[in-house]
């Protein structure tokens, strides 16, 4: 998140109001892999008719295989490093500017710029700060923290869009046999994929901080890991771990595979089309979980540390337990039953067969992008505002 001083966020919100708004876009997540800026980049292309600008830590990225060619038209979508008074510039004079984590132009927005937070996920982890971060619209997946994120944002009702996250749509991507190979997978096997929030964490310029104790290094967490192994072994599967991009823990179990990023990107793999093929998803609080019941695939809860993630990071909700749409995984016995109902098909395991599936209010059809790119038609018409996106693929010929 860019954090501006209070200085700064008043000269900031005064340029944008002297400065007349430009043709153009500006869209930036996150790292630089961050999927929903990455699929808001590739729905631009297909109906925004300015030119787009990618801001990027890294101006080589490519992004993931499946989007190459939609995102290779440097005649429309120009990549620019975030760090530059050129992105700077770009950034206050645009019409349309859609963020992940904020951007220091995330102030107050005059009416004749459109400025969209998608964020980077819906889910139970209290969010701080966010007074720093201010748009016209926010996204979201799900009803029930949708509202929550009008409320800390800020923003009228009317002014949320529950369409479902972007980066979603990057589920129905298959893995070619080629992607499994680069990541070192073994093709043919089912898989699980394991993605922890971080409890040890590192963020940009070496800054550290603890919301709990490495997983790694309960005795309780490995007992139940060692069940997981020896029942994926006995059934087919391929457990695989994807740690938080801030995660210091090493996961280093027998048995499991660890990805990282930098091994997706240097892959040409995203990260949700790696999810989307997987046959079961073990999480915790992680906003990752809400855009997976999407699929309506079965949710494993491991959340040993719970009380101590409640005490230390925050919760934005009091009943998580009665909204899980998923079974706890908190013995060897659990765990072993959760894979063999994976194995099974059991539909028990399935989130829309928990109370709490309904409560969340999550979206469940793809599609996501074009879904908010008509979402903000609507709501610029409603508020007397010129129409941004065309209602059909553009011909970029004509």
């Amino acid at each position: 998140m860019a954090v501006l001083s209070k200085g700064s966020r008043a000269v900031v919100w005064a340029l944008l109001r002297v400065l007349p708004a430009r043709q153009h876009a500006v869209v930036h997540g996150w790292p630089d892999n961050e999927a929903n800026a990455i699929e808001v980049v590739r729905g631009l292309g297909r109906r925004y008719r300015g030119r787009i600008y990618w801001l990027l830590e890294d101006i080589g990225y490519l992004g993931p295989e499946f989007g190459a060619t939609d995102v290779a038209d440097q005649a429309r979508i120009v990549r620019v490093r975030k760090k530059s008074w050129h992105a700077m510039w770009l950034s206050l004079t645009a019409e349309l500017t859609f963020f992940t984590h904020g951007l220091y132009t995330a102030v107050d927005a005059p009416r004749n710029r459109l400025v969209v937070n998608l964020w980077h996920g819906d889910g139970p982890k209290a969010t701080n700060d966010t007074q720093l971060v201010r748009s016209t619209v926010v996204v979201s997946a799900t009803r029930l923290w949708g509202l929550y994120k009008a409320r800390i944002f800020g923003i009228p009702e009317d002014s949320l869009a529950v369409v479902g996250n972007p980066r979603s749509d990057q589920f129905v991507f298959p893995l070619t046999d080629d992607a499994v190979m680069r990541l070192g997978l073994r093709p043919g096997r089912r898989r699980v994929l394991w993605m922890p929030t971080y409890r040890d964490a590192r963020g940009p310029r070496a800054r550290a901080w603890s919301d709990g104790e490495k997983l790694s290094s309960s005795g309780d967490v490995d007992r139940i890991v060692r069940a997981l192994a020896e029942a994926a072994e006995r059934l087919g599967f391929e457990i695989l771990i994807k740690p938080h991009p801030l995660d210091t823990d090493t996961y280093s179990y027998a048995g499991f595979r660890v990805l990282r990023g930098e091994e997706l990107d240097a892959a040409r793999v995203s990260l949700y089309q790696l999810i989307g093929n997987t046959d079961a998803l073990i999480s915790d609080v992680s906003s990752v979980w809400v855009d997976y019941m999407t699929m309506n695939r079965p949710i494993g809860f491991f959340m040993p540390d719970l009380e101590e993630l409640k005490s230390r990071r925050g919760l934005n909700v009091e009943n998580l337990e009665e909204l899980l749409p998923g079974p706890l995984i908190d013995t060897p016995e659990t765990a072993t039953a959760f894979l063999e109902q994976v194995y099974s098909g059991s539909p028990a395991v399935r989130p829309e067969s928990y109370p709490g599936a309904a409560e969340i209010g999550a979206v469940t059809e793809l599609d996501c992008t074009n879904r908010l790119l008509d979402w903000l038609t609507n709501f610029q018409l409603t508020q007397g505002r010129a129409a941004l996106f065309t209602a059909t693929p553009i011909n970029v010929s004509d």
